[in-house]
């Protein structure tokens, strides 16, 4: 498991060779990881989680793990008998735990968060010393621990959205099993607003002339004739700079993100603007009945025509409308919260991480220790202290390391490692924790297994409906481009990020998730067919 092996002897491990059982997490993680992201942002999430499973009463515990660059995680029970039964004491308080859990979001973990991340996009710590840096290397880990505590916190609004789709679909027997969702969507989340200004954008490229025969340049040289201050924009014309001043405000503010998560070497739009220029791009061949928000209104109407049928049906049994209204009020801000909170922890959050490493790589560079900043990412926490303390020559290291991680990329990482647990005994309920984020989130749950010489995909049914179109794969949101209106997006994993493609597609089928993933989510509200965990 040694992130440093020689890259022609890479073997992932067989059952017997590996201690536990391990789950490859390609819903945030698809592809190999740089070795700093894995000691400042994976393994802080573990330590986050696990902490607030404990406040919680949970009686699992997260842990991760990297192998050959790949992320492997796992949800393991409590062991020790004195921890077991004093979470157990809380867990018991969790019915009304899950109903503070979106308002605490709300009124208290969001706001806190919210400005620490402010703070941290416009902090120059270029002028610390090396100790200095070194200290805040210690502090940025801490920080990336606490926001994974407040994540660990909220996963349990999932777990009061399953426990309202639950109840739900046993009280009202829905024909679409998927209906229960439908009532949780239709709310403004960050996700919202930024695909609100990229359509916005897209609006004053297909009503400008010139801004239009721009956009038909290649993506990179459109990039630099966006760059106020690139050779050959002074020259620019008044329409493209104004254009370029709104392309740089949407960036600053949302472009704090890459198309996956959690790896501090990933760059972000806001270095390399080329994934919203694409989707630009895609957006501005579309016409306005088109427009991301006419879907957004739909999902919103329908939920609150859900709302009032549902309500209706129940108004003869005070008892069954008591309990109706108070889980659909704390599950109401599941949408919020996992949208919200990948936009300020899992993007914004990582991307703070990924700008004060760049200002380390740049001191490292300047004292011989890297040729470039961005080789700071395939070192070790370790080892980037060593390099602040004492200098050395670490190009060779970070080099093997890049080499590993490339050769990584090649492999077929295993959706699984080590040995299952023995299933649930026949009849015993799966924990709400356990269910919520294994199965509803990740799309965990067998699918029925394809006839054999089938060429079915099988899946979980995430948002009804049919369409026929050519099936494009798309690995990641470098490939974006090839996606035409009409076609139907085949992908391993979908995020935030990934939104402005589900106003171009017809369907959509993805590798992972399940019916409270981001790609269900916003397939419901874009109205597409969507099967995801395939």
């Amino acid at each position: 498991m040694d992130q440093g092996a020689d890259q022609h002897q890479l073997r992932f491990p067989g059952p017997d060779e590996i201690d536990g059982f391990w789950s490859h997490d390609r819903i945030h993680a698809p592809r190999p990881m740089t070795s700093l992201a894995f000691d400042l942002i994976t393994d802080t999430l573990a330590i986050g989680f696990t902490r607030a499973h404990a406040e919680y009463g949970a009686p699992l515990d997260m842990h991760s793990r990297a192998v050959h660059h790949y992320l492997y995680s796992s949800l393991r029970p409590v062991t020790d008998e004195v921890e077991l039964a004093r979470r157990a004491e809380r867990y018991a308080e969790l019915p009304r735990l899950l109903d503070e859990v979106g308002m605490r979001w709300e009124t208290e973990w969001k706001p806190d968060l919210v400005e620490r991340v402010r703070a941290g996009r416009a902090r120059d710590y270029r002028g610390l010393t090396n100790a200095e840096l070194a200290a805040e290397l210690d502090r940025q880990r801490d920080d990336m621990i606490d926001q994974w505590t407040i994540h660990g916190r909220i996963n349990f609004a999932t777990v009061a959205g399953a426990r309202f789709v639950d109840f739900y679909t046993e009280a009202l027997a829905p024909s679409d099993p998927n209906e229960g969702y439908a009532v949780l969507q239709g709310y403004v989340t960050q996700t919202v607003r930024a695909t609100d200004e990229l359509w916005r954008l897209s609006r004053l490229v297909r009503s400008s002339s010139e801004l239009s025969r721009l956009f038909d340049l290649p993506t990179p040289d459109l990039a630099r004739a966006l760059n106020p201050g690139a050779p050959g924009t002074e020259t620019a014309s008044a329409p493209v700079a104004d254009f370029a001043r709104e392309l740089r405000a949407f960036l600053d503010e949302y472009g704090w993100r890459s198309d996956a998560v959690y790896d501090v070497g990933d760059v972000t739009w806001r270095e390399d603007p080329s994934i919203p220029l694409d989707s630009l791009r895609g957006y501005a061949a579309l016409d306005d009945g088109h427009d991301p928000r006419l879907a957004f209104d739909r999902a919103a109407e329908r939920r609150d025509d859900l709302l009032a049928r549902a309500r209706a049906a129940l108004a003869g049994d005070p008892e069954l409308l008591g309990r109706f209204e108070r889980y659909h009020d704390a599950a109401r801000h599941n949408l919020p919260v996992t949208e919200d909170h990948a936009f300020w922890i899992d993007q914004s959050g990582v991307a703070n991480v990924r700008r004060f490493l760049l200002q380390v790589g740049e001191r490292l560079v300047a004292t011989g220790c890297l040729d470039d900043p961005s080789e700071v990412f395939h070192l070790r926490r370790d080892e980037v202290q060593r390099a602040l303390a004492d200098g050395g020559d670490w190009r060779a290291t970070a080099a093997g390391r890049r080499a590993t991680m490339v050769a990584a990329a090649a492999l077929d990482a295993p959706p699984t490692l080590g040995t299952p647990p023995p299933p649930a005994p026949e009849g015993q309920a799966l924990d709400p924790l356990f269910d919520a984020i294994a199965n509803r989130l990740a799309g965990r749950r067998r699918t029925p297994a394809a006839t054999p010489g089938s060429t079915m995909l099988t899946g979980h049914p995430a948002s009804g409906g049919t369409a026929t179109g050519p099936a494009k794969v798309v690995r990641s949101l470098a490939e974006a481009a090839k996606l035409q209106p009409g076609d139907v997006l085949v992908c391993e994993m979908t995020l935030p990020p990934w939104v402005p493609l589900f106003a171009v597609a017809a369907a959509v089928v993805a590798d992972t998730g399940g019916q409270m993933s981001h790609c269900a989510i916003v397939a419901r509200e874009f109205g597409l067919p969507a099967v995801v965990g395939t």
